[in-house]
């Protein structure tokens, strides 16, 4: 996979290394899917990034592997938009890595070998129907709205009910 908007594929992963300390590669027909789920299996998350978001897209087997491992290649966004003109990211199931590429300014290449585990994808098991409630925003308006949200309160009111035979 050849990635020009690299930066979106890094706040994704930091995204998801809020949620938990793994990460799953899960690359299909439509598109590269990245996940993460909490230890007590209460969060999930997913970014599914289509193949429209890649110079060049082939599918691979899935992985699994410690964000934390990855979380580092892409820590300082900001240097990373102005030195990396590209990024490169394949799967050798033969050594069980996962190849990261930055392809530098003045023909630099940063090649990164992390090691992961094969694994089944890793999908939220909900019924979506059950989800009456759905909210769908921009994500800079979702984070503005979201962040001045300090507290919830529930108010609670007084309800009667009374069975109409008894009134009667």
């Amino acid at each position: 996979m050849n990635c020009v908007c690299f930066t979106a594929l890094g706040k994704a992963i930091h995204a998801l290394s809020r949620i938990g300390n793994e990460l799953w590669l899960d690359p299909m027909a439509k598109g590269l899917a990245l996940r993460s789920v909490n230890a007590a299996h209460s969060a999930y998350g997913c970014f599914l990034f289509s193949p429209m978001f890649f110079k060049q897209y082939s599918l691979e087997s899935g992985s699994k592997q410690g964000s934390k491992s990855v979380l580092p290649l892409f820590r300082c966004l900001t240097s990373i938009e102005r030195s990396v003109e590209r990024c490169h990211i394949s799967v050798s199931t033969a050594t069980d890595r996962v190849i990261i590429q930055f392809f530098c300014r003045h023909g630099i290449i940063k090649t990164h070998n992390i090691h992961f585990q094969e694994s089944e994808a890793l999908q939220a098991v909900f019924d979506s129907h059950l989800c009456p409630n759905v909210l769908k925003a921009p994500a800079r308006l979702a984070l503005d709205n979201l962040s001045k949200i300090s507290e919830v309160n529930l108010k609670i009111s007084s309800v009667f009910l009374a069975n109409l035979g008894e009134c009667g």
